[in-house]
Parts: structure tokens; C-alpha cells; sequence
């Protein structure tokens, strides 16, 4: 060894290096392994269809509510856009449509 300060600082650092990724790594091990806290969302889901000889508005033809979320009606004169807007006024999100199928969560 030419120089011992020079392999004494090398070696340290790789110590310190070594210690800090393990702790780093120790960490988010850690959060990976935590129990995932289940949300506790209100969900409704309205399924609408249209009755197109008789040119009403989209009536909601299936409903379906999580506990905590809002009940509707189904069937010919009930409203699909208004009953969307309603869930919208009360704070819901569109989570996801697919056709007539409209998924809000809380």
C-alpha cells in the first residue's frame, strides 16, 4: 500500500455507502410490507338504457350502491343525468364509464 490514507478514506466510505443504500433499502422494504389501508369509498354504479321509440331521456335501468352511498330508483321515468349530476353535486367522481355504465366513487 502506496498510501494508507488514501485506502483507509476508501474503505471508509464504502462502509458508509454499504450502511446508508442497506437503510434506504430498509425502508422501503418496510412501506412495501405495510398492510395497505383499504379505502373506505362510497361507490354507485348506474347502468342507463334508452327507450328509443318513445324518445324519453335515458332512464336508469340498474343501480347498485356501496354502504354510505346513495340508493336510486330504477326503471322508466327515472332521470340517468340527473341522477349522475346529483352524485356529482354531493361530491362523487366519475371513476369510470364504459356505454351507459357510469362508476362514481366518494
Amino acid at each position: 500500500m502506496k498510501n494508507p490514507k488514501t485506502s483507509l478514506t476508501l474503505v471508509a466510505l464504502i462502509i458508509a455507502l454499504s450502511a446508508g443504500f442497506g437503510l434506504l433499502f430498509d425502508r422501503t422494504t418496510q412501506k412495501a410490507m405495510a398492510a395497505q389501508e383499504s379505502p373506505h369509498h362510497a361507490v354507485v354504479i348506474l347502468v342507463g338504457f334508452a327507450e328509443l321509440s318513445t324518445g324519453t331521456p335515458l332512464s336508469v335501468g340498474t343501480s347498485q350502491s356501496s354502504a354510505g352511498a346513495p340508493a336510486f330508483t330504477t326503471g322508466e321515468g327515472t332521470n340517468l343525468a340527473q341522477d349522475v349530476a346529483d352524485l356529482l353535486a354531493a361530491g362523487f367522481r366519475i371513476e369510470h364509464v364504459d356505454g351507459l355504465t357510469y362508476t362514481l366513487v366518494r
